[in-house]
């Protein structure tokens, strides 16, 4: 079974898979088709100038491993800016990190995301757009949202190809589409 779905002008297929007894998801990866990652990618970008966000005032986007990486390296190509990308794991070389903590559908068990204290001054005092592939409990978004007010960042916005389930009733983010819970 599948979920249709339309990016860019192009129809995609999201297969339904069952995460725990009673609540299926679609599964939206955008890691193993180049064409979904591209379409995803450009379908976030005119969403966010289509809702008169003014994207030069964006000084550095931000996104967490590992679908974000793709989104956050094509926003800060189409911006003009850099990026940072928050790590699912404290990396050796990381010799101070700030962090917080994530519960997700798709996780069993409680993980972290990891700023290398190194990349505080792409943050402190500048406008950050958040991007990531789903906003669904927004435990992900409140992890970085937490990382970013410990470093003095300023949220500009946040942007997700696709708000999923009660997610899609939230009013501080933009997304593409929306998927319901099965």
């Amino acid at each position: 079974m599948e979920f249709k779905t339309n990016l860019n002008g192009h129809e995609y297929g999201l297969p339904i898979v069952e995460i725990k007894p009673g609540l299926s998801i679609a599964v939206f990866d955008m890691l193993s088709s180049k064409d979904l990652a591209e379409d995803s990618s450009k379908a976030l970008f005119d969403k966010l100038k289509a809702s008169g966000i003014d994207l030069t005032k964006v000084d550095t986007v931000l996104s967490a491993e590992t679908k974000g990486v793709i989104l956050a390296y094509n926003m800060a190509q189409s911006i003009g800016c850099d990026m940072v990308i928050l790590r699912k794991e404290h990396k050796i070389y990381h010799k101070e990190v700030t962090q917080g903590a994530v519960n997700t559908y798709t996780t069993k068990n409680e993980h972290f995301l990891y700023l290398d204290n190194n990349q505080i001054p792409k943050l402190k005092g500048k406008n950050v757009l958040v991007v990531d592939d789903v906003v669904s409990t927004g435990s992900s978004l409140d992890a970085m949202e937490n990382i970013l007010g410990q470093v003095g960042a300023n949220i500009y916005a946040k942007a997700f190809v696709f708000a999923e389930g009660d997610a899609a009733e939230r009013d501080d983010v933009i997304y593409v589409n929306s998927l319901p819970l099965f």
